[in-house]
Formats: C-alpha cells, sequence, structure tokens
C-alpha cells in the first residue's frame, strides 16, 4: 500500500471513529438523569425543601403537564416552572422563548398566540416517547396541577416580560392560599420590583449565579431570598448572606456530593432535576 494510500485510509477510519463516538454521546445526552433518592444515598433530609426544576423533569419533559404531576406524585416541595407571555398575553409555560426544541413548532411566544401554540406537540425533553399528545401549557393550567397536588408554585418570570405581571397575582388568587405560599423567581431584577410593588409580602427570589455584596443588599432592601448556582457557591459569602438573616437556595442540584456540601453550610432549599427524598 502506497503512502497516500494509507493517509486516506487513516483519514477514512477517523472519520469512521469520529461519527461512531459522535453517536454515542447524541445517545447519551437524551438519556434521562438517574433519579437519586437522598435517604438511600445515606443523605440528610432534615428541614430539606426539594423543588422540582421544570417539573420532574428527569422523569418527564420539563415544563409539561406530565413533569408537573409527577412532581406532584414524588411529593416534591415545589414545582418550579417558566412563563413566558404570548402575543394575546396569555403566560404559557415552558423555558425558551422560541417553541422550537420542545415542540414540533417553532416561533417565539411573544409573536404568537396561545391557540397558535396549542397546535403544536412536545417531543423534546426526556422520556417525551413516554408522555404522548402532550402540549404546552398556560399558567393557569400550572397551577391547577399544582392546587391538585398540593404542592407549591413557584413561578419563574423570564427575562424581558414586564407585561401583565398583575395576571399571574390574579391567577393565583383563584386558588386558597395560594398566594401565601407561592414564590416569585427572577433573574430579572426590574421583574421583582414590580412584582413587589404589586405585592409587598409574596415570597420573591433574586435569581443569581453567585452572591455578591450587591445582591446582599438588594435581597435586604426588597425582603428578596437569594437563589445561587450550587457550582459557584463561595462559602464566605453564604456565610455573609446568612448573617443578614437572607433566605437562602441554591440550583440545579443534582449531585450528591454538591447536596451535602451545601447543606454543611447550612442551605435547606434545594431546586433539582433528579434528588427526592
Amino acid at each position: 500500500m502506497n503512502k497516500k494510500k494509507k493517509v486516506v485510509l487513516l483519514i477514512s477510519i477517523f472519520l469512521v471513529v469520529a461519527i461512531g463516538v459522535a453517536c454515542v454521546l447524541s445517545v447519551l445526552s437524551k438519556q434521562p438523569p438517574k433519579v437519586l433518592s437522598l435517604t438511600d444515598e445515606g443523605l440528610p433530609t432534615e428541614n430539606v425543601n426539594l423543588v422540582a426544576h421544570r417539573g420532574f423533569s428527569a422523569v418527564a419533559p420539563e415544563n409539561s403537564a406530565a413533569a408537573f404531576i409527577e412532581a406532584g406524585k414524588a411529593e416534591f416541595f415545589a414545582a418550579e416552572c417558566d412563563i413566558q407571555l404570548s402575543k394575546d398575553n396569555v403566560w404559557v409555560v415552558n423555558h425558551n422563548l422560541d417553541i422550537k426544541g420542545m415542540t414540533n413548532g417553532e416561533g417565539k411566544i411573544w409573536d404568537m398566540t396561545y391557540s397558535e401554540i396549542s397546535k403544536y406537540f412536545i417531543d423534546g425533553g426526556h422520556n417525551a416517547e413516554k408522555y404522548p399528545n402532550q402540549k404546552l401549557i398556560t399558567l393557569d393550567d400550572y397551577l391547577a396541577i399544582c392546587d391538585q397536588y398540593k404542592i407549591i408554585p413557584q413561578i419563574e418570570i423570564k427575562e424581558g416580560n414586564y407585561e401583565c405581571l398583575d395576571k399571574i397575582l390574579t391567577a393565583l388568587d383563584e386558588y386558597e392560599s395560594m398566594r401565601e405560599t407561592a414564590i416569585i423567581i427572577s433573574f430579572d431584577t426590574a421583574i421583582l420590583e414590580k412584582i413587589r410593588n404589586l405585592d409587598s409580602d409574596i415570597e420573591v427570589w433574586y435569581l443569581t449565579h453567585e452572591i455578591t455584596d450587591k445582591a446582599i443588599r438588594l435581597a435586604t432592601v426588597n425582603n428578596y431570598a437569594i437563589a445561587f448556582n450550587c457550582k459557584k457557591y463561595d462559602a464566605e459569602m453564604l456565610k455573609k448572606a446568612q448573617d443578614e438573616n437572607i433566605k437562602l437556595a441554591s440550583w440545579t442540584v443534582d449531585n450528591p456530593k454538591i447536596y451535602k456540601e451545601l447543606y454543611d453550610l447550612g442551605i435547606r432549599n434545594f431546586t433539582t432535576n433528579r434528588l427526592t427524598k
């Protein structure tokens, strides 16, 4: 075999291996994370509140009715959802602004009516094939599930959604005492300020990747809790926030080791895709 043929053969082998690895990684990336019991792992659960991230998203497609129902069946403390405002001012439960990726359609939620959005079916997320005919639901649908399973609604208002915030509070008022137990969360401080102006007592969590002095001042002045990225925590800043009596929570905690580290530092509120008690 001459040198040129050897090079072509090596390149062919490399491409075959690369394609094989890519296929394996693609399959693995679609596998739902394994559900872990904290009790079975020998981890402490005293006074712990577990929040199902976008519903029980390790079991069913995120932000779907099925994911929230599964969270209720698993007896999570709360079920977190993401909401975006549609063209006709309906709060739609979806993480991304575009419905592409979670459904067989595409388009930005704020450019579509809910009637247009509901023509499409969820085909993304974990185990979508096990939950056929799911569609993107509304905030009202989500709250009805929370009420049915007696789990606390935790509502993330996505950045840039500044209109119709009062409709969220009105929707909560349809259920006895739900406004008193609900939690509103956002990375967008302008949204949190508007919510606080509408209701001085409702529980509000400021989402941030890292706890900073600025975040602590914001939380102290506005009576916010702080929810921080579990992969970017700093023990000294946690202690500083705790000294200011700021309620703390961590997201998205799927690793038992990180859970134990944060528990030992006094954290009791955990948002998770897969950990259960």
